[in-house]
């Protein structure tokens, strides 16, 4: 079974009635007129469709389906309500031809575990996964209200800064979906859709993981058949064209073209029949943007055309170096850029400053209740809440770690408290909170919520604007601010960024965005004649800082090297490959012999002290042989595991 839209059989052509092309009749047109999946409302017809159709008023796990929203290659997408709450949600079905074609419900399964997997804010978030018996699948995800990138590029040509703007946020989506070995493979402005947050009226949710690759997916890449060509013709880089082999560089390039197709108004290349576009993907060069759109930056026009190279080896090799291309020519366009900011700064006679949310009035902040095991519940405060966990207040008295408890969500938009079962994973001692520039208290996971739960957390977060972070106090002056930031300089990586030794990757490059802006700031408005040098040099150890904890194999590398286990927990969780973990290891062993003694040393103590019901001896045993071996991932393994028995 194909996947219209996205896998194209070259062996079958068929005149197309739309465009006159010669491709297969459920093969993607260059038309392009096929409402987009989410395109709210719904498409023309869809409402008397809906009075017909079954599933309307129909009760779907907690949700009450409402009406049809759109129709896409795969499956239909309705409107879900919880009845209770009032949540709202977007639920699609994959279409009742397909289901009985085990290779597309596995493609349908694997759009919703992709971007699951992913948990990025500006990837559509996947509530729940499901089947309706006999045989229709389905998934719940967040409801967007806004309009896809395509509805944009149809009103012209976007202002640099607008355009740049869309582009770095996909970037860092897509560096995150690269990071836990997801490649989209199929990114174009249809995938692309645009909402309202935190007063940005552009702000990305990145759809349609369905022909993504993941990496570490049992029974390999090859998940199409011989002859098959996955993407869609506009935007597929040369190795799809040619059935090469796909990894992030081939979602660089697609990128490349969307940069090229908002900066331009037009596509690089265009062609009358799908043969005739790939080949020239793999043979053309595109024609300069400037002769396209008069003016473009001419930086800007080198970092697109970098993107759009047809050799995957002289492209920017990830995301984060297309976006630090990309960020210069941003701050340009801004200074440059006329009426009509397609994000309202907070001071209109300022450079815009970076994206933030509006600090919420007491009356709209959350409350939580957290209730460990029978004991009595206690209020603390929520410093931190996201999609996945949160972090809590607190200076004494903290919960074991990977201790199970409850939290009790109130605010003013839920009808009634949600209760979120969470796992303890953190605790932030008041020294460290001092050197990480934060409050002491701890942080949880929340563990299987349930669909309404995590619709409930969604609601909150949208009703604050985003995930959310304790308000840092005001910055110093520029004197000051440099010294403190200088005093850190020569501390480890995760200090001088100011992120504890077990950071996420998304805290780490929320942390290293943050300070290159305020560097950058201090060098371009400085207050004293020395400070453009001096925060020059800073902004060369905070490349350094970004280099060795951006990516998984180079943060295992480092976090190896110094017996950072924490560390090393995310890399694993990032889906590093078991064979480059492993030969990472032999490496450090090999140039520290002495450290697989330690670590059996401890890790002896460790079993004795299992046997003599010490928890506390064993805790600190394990821990010390994974400082000797941080990338022993079975002693890490076993470490977790018995926290978690000591927990319950």
């Amino acid at each position: 079974m194909q996947r219209p839209g996205s896998i194209i059989d070259l062996d079958v052509n068929a005149r197309c009635p739309r465009c006159g092309g010669d491709h297969p009749s459920d093969a993607a047109c260059l038309a392009r007129t096929e409402p987009s999946t989410l395109a709210f409302g719904a498409p023309p017809g869809a409402e008397e469709a809906s009075t017909r159709d079954p599933l309307v008023g129909a009760t779907v796990g907690s949700f009450r389906i409402v009406r049809m929203l759109g129709r896409g290659g795969m499956g239909t997408v309705y409107l879900g309500e919880h009845p209770a709450i009032g949540s709202r949600v977007a639920i699609k079905f994959l279409h009742d031809a397909m289901s009985a074609d085990r290779e597309v419900v596995r493609r349908f399964y694997d759009e919703a575990r992709a971007a699951n997997l992913i948990g990025h804010e500006n990837i559509v978030a996947i509530y729940d996964l499901n089947v309706v018996p006999p045989g229709r699948y389905y998934f719940v995800m967040e409801y967007l209200e806004g309009e896809p990138l395509t509805a944009r590029i149809a009103q012209g040509r976007l202002d640099p800064a607008a355009a740049l703007e869309i582009l770095l946020q996909l970037c860092d989506a897509l560096q995150c979906a690269h990071e836990h070995g997801v490649v989209h493979r199929d990114l174009k402005p249809d995938n692309v859709f645009l909402v309202v947050r935190r007063g940005n009226r552009d702000f990305v949710k990145l759809l349609d993981f369905g022909i993504a690759k993941l990496r570490d997916a049992a029974g390999g890449s090859r998940r199409t058949a011989a002859g098959l060509v996955v993407g869609t013709p506009e935007y597929m880089a040369p190795e799809q064209c040619d059935v090469g082999p796909v990894d992030a560089r081939t979602d660089v390039y697609a990128l490349g073209v969307i940069a090229y197709e908002l900066l331009t108004g037009r596509l690089p290349f265009v062609a009358r029949t799908v043969p005739q576009l790939l080949l020239a993907h793999l043979q053309q060069r595109p024609p300069p943007l400037a002769e396209v759109a008069p003016g473009i930056d001419p930086r800007l026009e080198w970092a697109v055309l970098k993107a759009l190279e047809k050799d995957p080896k002289d492209r920017f090799q990830d995301m984060t170096g297309f976006a630090d291309a990309l960020g210069p020519a941003l701050e340009r366009a801004r200074r440059g850029r006329s009426a009509g900011p397609a994000i309202v700064p907070a001071q209109p006679d300022a450079p815009a400053p970076p994206i933030a949310a509006p600090a919420p009035s007491e009356a709209a902040r959350p409350v939580v209740e957290v209730r460990i095991g029978a004991g009595a519940p206690r209020q603390l405060q929520l410093a931190e809440l996201t999609r996945a966990g949160a972090f809590l207040r607190a200076e004494a008295d903290l919960p074991p770690l990977l201790s199970r408890l409850e939290l009790s969500l109130f605010h003013p938009v839920l009808s009634a408290p949600v209760l979120l079962p969470a796992e303890v994973v953190r605790h932030v001692s008041p020294a460290e909170a001092s050197a990480w520039r934060m409050k002491p208290g701890f942080a949880v996971q929340f563990l299987d919520l349930a669909p309404e739960a995590r619709a409930a957390v969604a609601a909150v977060l949208d009703a604050r604007g985003g995930p959310q972070r304790a308000t840092p106090p005001p910055s110093a002056g520029g004197e000051e601010r440099l010294r403190e930031v200088e005093a850190r300089a020569g501390g480890l990586h995760y200090a001088f960024l100011g992120v504890p030794p077990d950071a996420e990757f998304s805290e780490i490059r929320r942390a290293a965005k943050s300070l290159r802006a305020e560097l950058e700031g201090l060098a371009a408005r400085p207050d004293a004649p020395d400070h453009p040098a001096r925060a020059t040099r800073l902004l060369a150890r905070l490349d350094a800082a970004a280099q060795a904890l951006g990516s998984p194999a180079e943060r295992l590398r480092h976090d190896g090297e110094r017996g950072n286990w924490r560390g090393v927990q995310r890399c694993l969780a990032a889906g590093l490959p078991a064979p480059l973990v492993e030969a990472r290891r032999r490496e450090l062993l090999k140039a520290h012999p002495d450290r697989a003694a330690e670590a059996q040393r401890q890790l002896a103590r460790a079993q004795v002290a299992r046997k003599l019901g010490n928890g506390e001896a064993a805790v600190a045993a394990y821990e010390a042989a994974l400082a000797a071996d941080p990338l022993d991932a079975a002693t890490l393994e076993g470490y977790v595991a018995y926290r978690r028995e000591l927990g319950r």
